[in-house]
């Protein structure tokens, strides 16, 4: 029994131990990269006709860019031109929690 015990007790100083026992990871163990401050970006998934995606590939491989790239450029000029809108949502959210 004493062996069972002794290994109980070396599992649960280990990370293992703490991920089975739904503790958190010991923090500042040193491995891995430290952590940024900066946004991450998210992954979706888009539905777009073939022939649209085909051409807007040909131009970003013509700009040496990413789709990614140039359909999140798109999107930050779509943002910038829509302010009020952006504007108007916040304020109706803030009318629905009162």
């Amino acid at each position: 029994m004493a062996k069972f015990e002794d290994r109980e007790i070396r599992r649960r100083g280990s990370i293992v131990g703490s991920i089975v026992d739904g503790a958190p990871a010991a923090a500042g163990s040193g491995r891995g990269r430290p952590k940024e401050g900066r946004e991450i970006k998210k992954r979706v998934s888009l539905s777009v006709l073939p022939s649209l995606y085909e051409d807007i590939q040909k131009i970003a491989y013509v700009q040496r860019r990413s789709i990614s790239d140039v359909v999140g450029d798109l999107m930050e000029q779509f943002r910038a031109g829509h302010e009020k809108e952006l504007v108007e949502y916040k304020k109706i959210k803030n009318n629905e929690g009162k």
